[in-house]
């Protein structure tokens, strides 16, 4: 009996003195961004990022590649600055970042807001851009990053009121002739034309319409609600 209790003091104490320390990979070390290597996030882990990094104004909430994949451009939903980046040249390896509008503050004269949606044109020459709370799709010129002007997506008669709105994602038909936006503060499809620049129908939807695609025989709208969360 003796000899049981001795044993389970001697198990005891070797327990007590054996201390481990829990550490993040980090160690003590800061949070840190490195673009060129090895970043250290708030939680003390490691992250190495594969490929390239291409840093763009705060909350890029909207992306769309170019058809040919080399022109990618992200819808910056600030709140400052609202902006878009243009990343020009992935294929080559050697891209350039540019920012409408330039500077760290919104411009209201240019790009009052902006969220999710965006579309590009063929030929790279025209950027759509979702204006979110103005109920507005902006307008710009790819090569010169100036303005072309607004299209308004305000409506208001007898059987609807669309005076305000809240744009977000949108597609281009593939022959450009339509573009299809998602206003998710009244759940419907804003169809514009894009030659006149005019909003020409109105479609219902279910409850916040957050995601749009076109079918592959452009027959189709296919529109993701969320719903309530």
């Amino acid at each position: 009996m003796k000899n049981i209790v001795l044993l389970l003091l001697l198990g005891v104490s070797a327990f007590a003195q054996t201390q481990y320390e829990v550490t993040a990979p980090a160690g003590n070390l800061p949070a840190k961004a490195n673009r060129d290597g090895v970043s250290i996030i708030p939680n003390g882990r490691l992250i190495t990022p594969l490929g390239k990094q291409y840093t763009t104004a705060p909350h890029p909430f909207g992306l769309i590649l170019s058809h040919d994949g080399d022109i990618a451009i992200t819808s910056n939903s600030g709140i400052n600055p609202f902006s878009i980046n243009i990343i020009k040249g992935l294929e080559s390896g050697k891209a350039t970042v540019k920012q409408i509008p330039e500077g760290a503050k919104t411009d209201n004269g240019m790009l009052e807001a902006c969220f999710m949606g965006l579309a590009i044109n063929k030929a790279k020459t025209i950027v759509y851009v979702s204006g979110g709370n103005t109920n507005k799709i902006f307008l710009f010129n790819l090569n010169s990053g100036k303005s072309l002007g607004v299209i308004n997506c305000s409506i208001k008669n007898k059987s609807v009121d669309y005076s305000d709105g809240y744009l977000g994602d949108m597609v281009l038909s593939a022959d450009e002739k339509y573009l299809f936006v998602a206003d998710q503060l009244n759940f419907r499809i804003g169809v514009i034309d894009v030659l006149t620049k005019k909003l020409i129908a109105n479609i219902p939807t279910g409850r916040y319409p957050f995601g749009l695609t076109l079918s592959p025989d452009q027959n189709s709208l296919v529109v993701a609600n969320v719903g309530v969360f």
